[in-house]
């Protein structure tokens, strides 16, 4: 047994009845789940299914699937992550092409479509389903494939980048990068983790993360190894988040920029963050004016952090010594540099490395990827300061040539969010017929806010050089965001191919 399946059976042992999972006053206890692994794992073998074979589960923030994400890698089998929350005609056409060994899903996200493209690949369905407290597997399908998609040497799962730039691409994720990315995450916890101590903690997890996204993948395996209750939310709901902040009291709470968004405008009182010593924010840019907002509305520090789904957890994080020493000089920052990570900014010509605070493309020495051997090349461009605080200031694929002047589309976007009222901004480049591309910014408001696009090409201007300047500044009252809560740049393409 792997070392990861080993201490997801000893985490569920050492919960006991306590509650393992909280969905909408729905329970799974730590026994449950250690029965669910026994109860899947023979399954599995009476099925005749190869250890190396993937099994694919159906996600969404629901009981039964969480339950299925700890049984499945309990059961010491790799996983691969599909998101649910599509239309149905996506989920058939992908599976169609997995050849899996197993499919598990609720019966929901089981309709005869989707059973029926598993079984045209001979892949073996099982139903998962919560029933008085337990969590019961039936088979839907058998397996009747010879040959199957076997996960790569050392993989644990493979999962799904969050499409922001274009379609997304599947990014297979090794169990020695998840380990030492979970040692790293409770490198404060008194060498729990490292010393296979485990006790239950009291404290919960509030997760509305997607399961199928980095950061859900992440909480929740970070939640297991602690033996830490989760709170599961389907979507974010600011009236629902305040009530279990009340209820729970946890410590420590991760929100992304929209949810810190629509807790400003909630009626949550600082009252009701009395608990929270930090707010941890991930997964998107934090603009500036609204990580202000919230400290100063609910007394509570935002520890912004950076990370990428092929580094299953973060690079750079702030502290609450940072916080302390730093916050009104270093805003805008992702923080420093973590445990087991090395940081270098290279000129995106030459791939010499930059030095005295210099921009240029990030790349990344990791322990968990491979020993910290190689440099990870990003596509993110940034800086890095005197004191160590790094900044992303746009993506190497921001870049617009117009009429041979290049404009760096975040570079833009960042002048555009400091106008107020403005949320959040994009900036795309559109063909052009004299000048080959030109871009064009769209921008979202605060709730309330009246914003002119005209006005705020005219603050562009008094900002920018001239061949900066967008052509134009389209306002919306809401951005396409992906699940991982980032701007989606293919949906704010076809956004304006329909106003132009």
């Amino acid at each position: 047994m792997s070392g990861i399946a080993e201490h997801i059976v000893d985490a569920t042992k050492a919960g006991g009845l306590l509650t393992a999972i909280d969905f909408e006053g729905q329970t799974l206890s730590w026994q449950a789940l250690n029965t669910a692994i026994g109860d899947l794992r023979e399954l599995f073998v009476e099925a005749g299914l190869s250890r190396d074979a993937v099994i694919g589960l159906l996600g969404r923030n629901r009981l039964e699937q969480l339950g299925g994400f700890i049984s499945t890698l309990g059961a010491d089998r790799g996983l691969l992550l599909i998101n649910a929350i599509r239309p149905v005609t996506l989920v058939v056409e992908e599976i169609a092409g997995l050849e899996l060994g197993c499919l598990l899903g609720s019966r929901d996200d089981l309709v005869p479509e989707v059973v029926k493209a598993a079984r045209s690949c001979g892949t073996m369905v099982i139903a998962a389903e919560v029933q008085e407290g337990c969590l019961v597997f039936e088979r839907l399908a058998p397996l009747e494939a010879t040959t199957f998609r076997l996960r790569g040497a050392g993989t644990l799962i493979e999962i799904q980048t969050s499409g922001t730039t274009g379609a997304p691409k599947r990014i297979p994720v090794s169990e020695r990068t998840i380990a030492s990315s979970l040692r790293d995450g409770v490198r404060s916890a008194k060498g729990t983790v490292d010393d296979f101590q485990l006790k239950p903690q009291s404290s919960p997890t509030l997760m509305f993360s997607p399961l199928v996204h980095t950061s859900g993948t992440f909480n929740t395996l970070m939640s297991v190894f602690e033996v830490r209750p989760l709170v599961l939310f389907e979507k974010f709901d600011a009236e629902q988040y305040r009530q279990a902040l009340v209820k729970y009291r946890p410590k420590f709470v991760p929100l992304p920029p929209t949810a810190i968004k629509m807790m400003v405008d909630s009626a949550a009182t600082r009252e009701d963050f009395a608990s929270v010593r930090a707010v941890r924010a991930g997964t998107a840019s934090l603009p500036v004016q609204l990580q202000l907002a919230f400290e100063e509305k609910f007394g509570v520090p935002v520890l912004t952090t950076y990370g990428a789904t092929e580094f299953m957890g973060v690079v750079t994080s702030w502290t609450l010594d940072d916080h302390k020493a730093y916050a009104l000089s270093k805003r805008g920052s992702v923080g420093r540099v973590s445990k087991g990570v090395q940081l270098r900014i290279v000129d995106p010509d030459t791939r010499e490395e930059i030095v005295n605070g210099g921009q240029g493309i990030l790349e990344a020495k990791l322990d968990r990827i491979d020993g910290g051997r190689e440099w990870i090349t990003t596509t993110d461009l940034a800086r890095v300061d005197a004191d160590g605080f790094l900044y992303i200031v746009g993506r190497v694929d921001d870049a617009i040539i117009r009429g041979g002047f290049k404009v760096m589309a975040g570079k833009v976007a960042e002048v555009i969010k400091r106008y107020p009222g403005v949320y959040d901004a994009i900036v795309l480049g559109l063909p052009d017929e004299r000048l080959g591309e030109v871009p064009v910014a769209v921008v979202e408001g605060y709730p309330g806010s009246e914003l002119d696009g005209g006005a705020i090409r005219q603050f562009a201007k008094d900002n920018l050089t001239p061949y900066e300047v967008p052509v134009r500044v389209h306002v919306v009252t809401s951005l396409p965001r992906t699940v991982s809560d980032k701007i989606s740049r293919p949906a704010v393409k076809e956004l304006l191919s329909k106003i132009h």
